[in-house]
């Protein structure tokens, strides 16, 4: 069932992408408003903001390499749920942040796979997305609907 369920999850990322087009050379929203839009889009629980602190210190990305950037995580704990999206400075190492990224999904897979393994679901469906200088990551109980909301504010 867990499979059927993550391979419908990838078809919908994947059919999400489709109808995206070639990638924008920009981003207008700032990283807060697209936030906010896909945090409309999705129930996820009670979100809150993170430090710049919390970005350096476990994501060890260094705001100097951020243009903008918004980080929102579930108030409890209880659920990986969270919004992560950034704007990369010009002159940034944009592929060493977007693997700063994937190392943190990666880190939070490996904790929440024991702690919360009916969270998993959550973590298996989002990936590390870009358009532009922009890169997000976001974890949400509905992949879909959260890429879609995503995809309308980076157009």
């Amino acid at each position: 069932m867990k499979k059927l369920l993550l391979m419908v999850l990838c078809l919908c990322l994947l059919l999400g992408f489709t109808g995206c087009g070639a990638p924008a050379a920009g981003v207008s929203a700032t990283c807060a408003e697209l936030a906010d839009s896909v945090e409309k889009a999705v129930a996820f629980t009670e979100l809150t903001d993170v430090s710049q602190d919390y970005m350096e210190k476990y994501l060890w990305i260094e705001a100097a390499d951020l243009e903008d950037w918004v980080m929102r995580r579930d108030v409890s704990r209880a659920t990986p749920e969270m919004i992560l999206i950034v704007k990369v400075k010009d002159g940034a190492d944009k592929a060493a942040v977007k693997q700063l990224i994937q190392d943190y999904h990666d880190e939070q897979t490996l904790q929440y796979r024991d702690y919360q393994p009916g969270e998993m679901f959550k973590l298996e469906g989002a990936k590390v997305l870009e358009n532009g200088s922009c890169l997000a990551l976001i974890v949400s109980p509905d992949a879909a609907k959260a890429v879609s909301a995503l995809g309308k504010g980076w157009k």
